[in-house]
């Protein structure tokens, strides 16, 4: 029995970390405006984008979701839905979702 929970605590922690590294390298995204622009996801727990004249922030795993609160204030989730992998913008006055690529590991 012991064995069989430890076996159980080994693969949850397998699957968080796999579900933090899905999420790790270089992504496409749009705005609401359907431009493309950039955005890198660090193994440090950093992100950057090359959106208007770039931002900068931290990122966590949620539940293998991944949430990215920008130094602007905003923040977007990561998430990987019907429809593929999506977004979800937020800030102070409106949010929206797009889709989101790949671009690298």
């Amino acid at each position: 029995m012991i064995a069989f929970l430890k076996f159980l605590v080994l693969l949850c922690f397998i699957n968080h970390a796999n579900a933090k590294n899905n999420w790790l390298g270089e992504w496409i995204a749009t705005d609401n405006w359907q431009s493309e622009f950039l955005i890198k996801i660090n193994e440090d727990g950093s992100a950057t984008s090359n959106y208007g004249s770039g931002e900068s922030g931290e990122w966590k795993s949620l539940d293998g979701n991944l949430k990215i609160f920008w130094n602007s204030g905003k923040t977007d989730y990561f998430f990987n839905g019907v429809m593929g992998y999506q977004r979800i913008r937020k800030n102070k006055n409106q949010s929206y979702t797009s889709g989101l690529r790949k671009l690298s590991d």
